[in-house]
């Protein structure tokens, strides 16, 4: 399986998505797993518009998504709230700063033996997971 990022759940929503990254989409589709981290930031992006048809579009694009028969949803678990202690305090030892999103959804990653999709590399290295860039081809 592959988490993908939100990054990469949020580009099919842009008006100009990357076609590199909707193609990697559409290939990878039965292997794709979305966390509850993401969720909550694709929601929270959305809630953030003015109120109006991009807002509603963009929810109805969310709710699609998360509706898909292929589509795998993973929560912050305990398995994940432990491999979160771990790699947080290990980026903290060695001076780099990561977001605690991204952290979560790392560590489900981690929890589960998954690979992450990102364009955010730099954030999920030293996690001892696979990273994929769907913007690299």
């Amino acid at each position: 399986m592959i988490v993908v990022d939100t990054n990469v759940l949020s580009e099919p929503l842009k008006a100009l998505p990357n076609p590199r990254v909707i193609q990697w989409l559409l290939d990878n589709d039965s292997e794709i797993a979305i966390t509850s981290i993401s969720i909550a930031e694709l929601f929270h992006g959305a809630r953030r518009l003015p109120q109006g048809k991009r807002r509603d579009s963009i929810t109805v694009q969310i709710e699609r998504t998360l509706q898909g028969a292929r589509t795998r949803l993973l929560p912050f678990d305990d398995a994940a709230a432990r491999h979160y202690a771990d790699i947080r305090s290990n980026r903290e030892a060695t001076g780099h700063s990561v977001s605690v999103e991204d952290t979560m959804i790392v560590s489900i990653c981690r929890a589960h033996g998954y690979a992450v999709a990102t364009r955010n590399t730099r954030d999920f290295e030293g996690a001892d997971v696979e990273i994929i860039n769907p913007w690299d081809g």
